[in-house]
């Protein structure tokens, strides 16, 4: 009785330890000046994990406990959508759709990611496990950029703009890189706890300096830039709610404002005008009225604009970027290649549809978007540039093709008003600046009501708008034709990480089936 009483207070006690642990580890998204509780928050999971291991108990529930502190409050601005008066839901379905946000998209992900770090049992019992550890964090952090409910939000590196130096090697190896290095220190810094070992001190020191050299080492040198040509830009925040935006009688003084707004940038001297995802409520299309207000406004200030637009011609429907040269004509229009579900398409639409009907009338348009099938690189007489449109931003994938494709800047419009002034809307503008860094590309990021921002290649936020207000923002930059190692080489440390878990996955299988054979030898 006593064993089982002992047992269940141990057990109680990780689970506690382990919940806080991830707590801290979702406040550096809130702070980013906070970004050492990401080292702090894992150095405790992985103490508690080890010494559950050593004594034969089962940990995953310290995995699933670090994961539901973690991903419960980094989640919560999912509840700012709240009321959801958009969609004309009754109050019974939006609290439903509060607790599916903010409650099972939590839990679904602490499974996921607990069910993963399960995967240490296969590790052989030696110091070579804080490569397993580490290669499990990097896959788990995949696994959830996959499938039609894909939402890769919590990135060990967007947790870490606050050090910026410490960031810079995702430009080498991307940011699965910077997930990989910190799962290693941190390991390295428990099982030296525990065991007393010198060597993993010096492994978590030298892993530590060594990637924060490399970073200072990466700041200091220039881009490779287009004969230093600099250019004028400008991001439109025209402070449109989403559940304005879309009632017909505001058509008229929204198509207005950003107009207005248009040719204020164009006056000011701006050479490209970046406006954000679908931001004026009509319909686009060649010489469609929003096409020719902003053809004017380019033709009379040789301006170019990069637009976010709502395409719609001959029943194709897209979320979309299209860019308004200074002669009136159009570049090739680049559509949104990964949909928010829910939001702009229905997954599993069957199974919804049949058993909770009012959730398949939870999209943002009155149809399915098409999905893009390919990065788009938009020429303008001032360097190249990729679009990406909201969500695809988050994914590396994309950016990384247009710049491997020739891009020289990365522009991102985003609608981000249904989170208000969250942390959602600070998060997503610390994806771009990772966007920023794998690539060594500038990005003029435009959002409806915010934040607007120019960052520079290096990841730095040079300029941005403050959220829910009308805004210009206005930035020199230089267009460079620099390319990465990671725009060269992809994500090569995720492949290291699946080889790395195979390897020692294949030690542990021998080690167990010498060890039987000498059983049987030695019993004969």
């Amino acid at each position: 009785m006593n064993a089982l009483k002992n047992y269940c207070t141990q057990t109680i006690s990780a689970t506690a330890i382990c919940l806080l642990a991830g707590i801290l580890g979702a406040l550096p998204y809130y702070y980013e000046f906070l970004f050492i509780l990401t080292f702090v928050s894992q150095i405790i999971l992985f103490f508690v994990v080890i010494l559950q291991r050593r004594s034969r108990k089962r940990v995953f529930l310290p995995f699933f406990s670090y994961f539901i502190g973690f991903y419960s409050p980094l989640y919560f601005f999912l509840s700012e959508m709240y009321p959801y008066e958009r969609f004309g839901f009754n109050e019974t379905q939006a609290i439903f759709i509060v607790i599916c946000s903010c409650v099972l998209i939590p839990l679904l992900h602490a499974v996921v990611e607990a069910l993963i770090m399960m995967l240490s049992k296969l590790f052989p019992n030696s110091d070579f496990d804080i490569l397993g550890y580490s290669a499990l964090w990097v896959i788990g952090e995949w696994v959830l950029s996959l499938g039609l409910l894909a939402f890769p939000w919590s990135s060990t590196a967007v947790s870490l703009t606050g050090f910026l130096p410490y960031i810079q090697t995702a430009s080498l190896f991307g940011k699965y890189f910077i997930t990989f290095i910190t799962a290693l220190i941190c390991v390295s810094v428990a099982k030296c706890l525990i065991d007393k070992k010198p060597l993993l001190a010096y492994i978590a020191i030298g892993a530590f300096v060594l990637n924060t050299a490399g970073g200072l080492a990466l700041r200091c040198i220039p881009a490779v830039n287009n004969e230093n040509e600099t250019v004028s830009v400008a991001m439109l925040q025209g402070n449109v709610l989403s559940n304005e935006k879309w009632v017909s009688a505001n058509e008229g003084t929204i198509f207005d404002r950003y107009i207005e707004m248009a040719e204020e940038a164009a006056k000011n001297g701006a050479e490209i005008i970046v406006i954000p995802e679908s931001a004026i409520p009509l319909a686009f299309y060649e010489n469609s009225r929003t096409h020719i207000a902003l053809a004017n406004i380019a033709k009379e200030y040789n301006v170019t604009f990069v637009a976010g637009i709502h395409y719609y011609e001959n029943g194709v429907n897209g979320n979309s970027v299209i860019a308004v040269y200074p002669d009136g004509t159009l570049s090739e229009r680049y559509d949104k290649r990964h949909l928010v579900p829910f939001g702009e398409f229905i997954p599993f639409v069957d199974f919804i549809g049949k058993y909770l009907p009012f959730v398949a009338e939870f999209n943002e348009g009155t149809s399915t978007l098409i999905e893009g099938e390919k990065p788009v690189v938009i020429e303008t007489e001032h360097g190249s540039v990729t679009p990406l449109v909201c969500f695809d931003s988050i994914f590396p994938q994309f950016a990384r093709q247009g710049c491997k494709n020739g891009a020289e800047m990365i522009a991102v419009v985003t609608n981000d008003s249904w989170f208000n002034d969250s942390v959602g809307i600070y998060t997503h503008l610390r994806h771009a600046q990772i966007r920023a860094i794998e690539n060594r590309k500038p990005i003029l990021r435009a959002a409806n009501t915010g934040v607007s921002a120019i960052i520079n290649e290096k990841g730095s936020v040079i300029d941005a708008s403050q959220p829910l207000e009308k805004a210009i923002v206005y930035s020199e930059i230089t267009a460079n034709s620099t390319k990465t190692l990671y725009n060269r080489i992809g994500d090569i440390v995720l492949y290291a990480s699946f080889a790395i878990i195979v390897l020692l996955s294949a030690i542990t299988i021998i080690s167990k089936y010498k060890e039987k054979t000498d059983g049987n030898n030695s019993a004969s």
